[in-house]
């Protein structure tokens, strides 16, 4: 399993306070120039809420192997 992270935060207070938004399975090829402007682009009509600037994107891949399933 693939997920897509983009990661926005913004300083509160002195603490840094973290955004996340998860897309599962993205495609494979990401343009990071198209993904940077999407991130911008999501902030302005207020997905993120106010305050939290684009800081990164990540990909994570998740294997899972299953050891035991005893009722199907």
């Amino acid at each position: 399993m693939k997920r897509l992270t983009l990661v926005y935060r913004k300083l509160e207070n002195g603490q840094m306070k973290t955004y996340r938004i998860n897309i599962p399975e993205p495609v494979d090829n990401i343009n990071v120039q198209e993904l940077q402007q999407d991130m911008e682009y999501l902030k302005a009509i207020n997905v993120v809420p106010d305050g939290f600037e684009p800081d990164e994107a990540r990909v994570t891949e998740t294997n899972i192997e299953v050891l035991i399933n005893l009722i199907e």
